[in-house]
């Protein structure tokens, strides 16, 4: 039959820990490149996360677009008027006539271009229309 010796460490004493003697050194915990990486990510998206929240409470992409210059024109249709006279009045420079009638018929989804006395119609605001 076999036998193996171990080795056994004393524990420290208490009349040693009670005088403020130090038994064992101090110890340095250092993170692992795996360790490194995990906290990155986690630094990482906890920053998103804040400004995502930051940019939907504070409704920060609207105030940046300058969406209240960018609002349709709403016209109500009079008797005798065409999409062809609110072309030559609306339309930004630059667009023909022809190419803002029929951004206002898709706009509207109008199947022709014939409209009709108190019919409400959208004309497209000057920025999106100069696109």
């Amino acid at each position: 039959m076999r036998t193996h010796t171990a080795t056994v460490l004393p524990f420290p004493r208490q009349d040693e820990q009670a005088h403020g003697v130090d038994v064992r050194p101090r110890v340095r915990l250092e993170p692992t490149r795996r360790g490194r990486f995990l906290l990155t990510a986690v630094a990482f998206l906890l920053g998103l996360a804040v400004a995502a929240v930051a940019l939907l409470a504070l409704d920060l992409p609207a105030a940046l677009a300058g969406t209240e210059d960018a609002q349709p024109v709403v016209v109500t249709v009079e008797a005798g008027d065409t999409l062809w006279e609110y072309a030559a009045e609306h339309a930004p420079e630059g667009m023909s006539e022809t190419e803002f009638v029929d951004e206002v018929r898709s706009l509207n989804h109008l199947p022709t271009g014939r409209i009709t006395a108190g019919q409400q119609i959208e004309l497209p605001a000057p920025e999106t229309a100069a696109r």
